[in-house]
């Protein structure tokens, strides 16, 4: 039987650090994210990836404090130049390009929908607050694709064709979150 303290999580075996293993949480969720960013689905007019959907599992998963960790440690991996980003790219210059501002909207994304998740747990409850989250990324991406291109072309690019991608991200999340749930019942 483990039992957790402010400062500890032991078990039959081992003694961890609360700090270490909230490290070990983030990382793995950083590494989910990069995983995630890579697997592409062939969806009409641009491919989908599995990032968005890793991002609100994170979040309904994890608390807000693990999640926008996660976050953080990805945003900050791809700053440095490890190849976390969607098709293995890094650096500063993919946060400052036309990518930047979806990125970045992914911290409020899963602050929001880690935030808010025990306040509820029906699927249109977790949909709706997912719809809220993702609502983050779109705003702050299309509002920074903007400043290259217009407004009326970064609202055609860069949200016009994801609309149909997002419920379908949405329920993918929701639904690999509740497998998650009762493997971890059982």
């Amino acid at each position: 039987m483990s039992t957790f303290t402010s400062s500890t999580l032991q078990g039959p075996f081992v003694r961890i650090p609360a700090a270490l293993f909230f490290l070990a949480k983030v990382v793995a969720g950083s590494l989910l994210i990069t995983v995630a960013a890579q697997i592409a689905i062939p969806f009409w007019p641009v491919p989908m990836t599995l990032q968005t959907s890793a991002l609100m599992a994170i979040a309904l998963l994890a608390s807000p404090s693990v999640a926008v960790g996660s976050v953080i440690a990805y945003i900050i991996e791809g700053a440095l130049g490890l190849p976390v980003f969607s098709d293995f790219s890094s650096g500063i210059s993919v946060l400052l390009g036309t990518t930047g501002g979806y990125i970045i909207g992914f911290i409020p994304m899963v602050h929001i929908i880690s935030s808010l998740k025990h306040k509820g747990d029906s699927l249109v409850y977790r949909f709706g607050i997912c719809l809220l989250g993702i609502a983050m990324p779109y705003i702050m991406g299309v509002s920074y694709l903007s400043l290259f291109v217009g407004g009326a072309a970064a609202i055609q690019l860069g949200f016009i064709p994801f609309i149909i991608k997002i419920p379908a991200a949405i329920l993918f999340s929701i639904f690999g979150v509740d497998v998650v749930k009762a493997v971890r019942a059982k």
